[in-house]
């Protein structure tokens, strides 16, 4: 009875000592998954965030993720200063745009109108949809050197998704705008990532009776910098309220991409 007796102790004692072994490891391993977690690198949303200004600025946009690479090695870049040039002829731009609903998004760099698919440019024999409206201030585009204290852009994609055009209107003080009172009353409520609830909205009130614009190939103002776009840059300006505007410039100012050059590229003014 006393081998059996002796066994039961040793294991016993045993098992004692791996539970204490377990016990007094358990802070050490808390630690090292504490170390690994400060040390796990920041989720690629953080790394590849870009600003407009400091150190994920537009000069570093080509630095924060691969894809980006444009950005820096593009040849054909947007914005760019447009010189006056005589106009040619047949306007080669049609517009189909009509009401349709939309919603305000707060994105973090400016506000944005999403439209459901009912507006649509053409040019070229190619389709482009109406997708987006956004705002930028001052404006990224110059005339003969001068910039403007605002820029609408109204991005487009072809159906197979592979194509944009953007139509780009300049804002200047003047009038008090009706439009712009109804959009910043919803708009200027939302906080950051945010989106107002659906209200119609007719993209046709922005474009002048009169078309005339200067058209050439670039890219977008903002990463990726993706080239292949088809800008349209109009001459005539909508007009805002010096009030408006500073309320929007309250909101986001300098949310402007720097000139690049135009690098003999063909622009046409029409």
């Amino acid at each position: 009875m006393s081998a059996p007796h002796f066994s039961t102790q040793i294991l016993l004692i045993s098992i004692l000592a791996i539970v204490s072994a377990c016990s007094s490891s358990s802070p050490v391993q808390e630690e090292v998954i504490q170390n690994e977690k400060e040390a796990t690198p920041q989720a690629p949303k953080d790394m590849w965030g870009w600003s407009y200004e400091g150190d994920r600025g537009p000069e570093h946009w080509a630095q924060l993720n691969p894809q980006y690479d444009m950005c820096s090695s593009g040849q054909k870049q947007s914005p760019i200063n447009l010189q006056w040039q005589k106009p040619s002829s047949p306007n080669p731009l049609k517009i189909n745009y009509f009401e349709s609903n939309a919603v305000i998004t707060n994105t973090g760099y400016t506000f944005r109108l999403e439209l459901t698919p009912e507006s649509s440019i053409n040019f070229n024999g190619i389709d482009y949809i109406l997708e987006k409206i956004e705002f930028r201030t001052p404006s990224e585009h110059q005339l003969s050197g001068k910039s403007l204290p605002m820029e609408m852009q109204f991005y487009h994609r072809s159906s197979n998704g592979l194509k944009q055009a953007i139509i780009t209107l300049f804002v200047i003080s003047g009038r008090q705008a009706p439009w712009f009172d109804q959009f910043w009353e919803s708009a200027s409520s939302l906080d950051k990532f945010s989106s107002s609830a659906s209200q119609k909205f007719n993209p046709q009130q922005f474009i002048p009776p009169r078309q005339t614009f200067y058209h050439y190939e670039g890219s977008l103002t903002h990463p990726p910098c993706l080239e292949g776009v088809q800008w349209f840059v109009f001459n005539t300006p909508l007009q805002l309220s010096p009030e408006q505007i500073a309320a929007f410039k309250a909101k986001y100012n300098s949310n402007n991409r720097p000139l690049h050059s135009n690098k003999n590229r063909k622009i046409s003014n029409f």
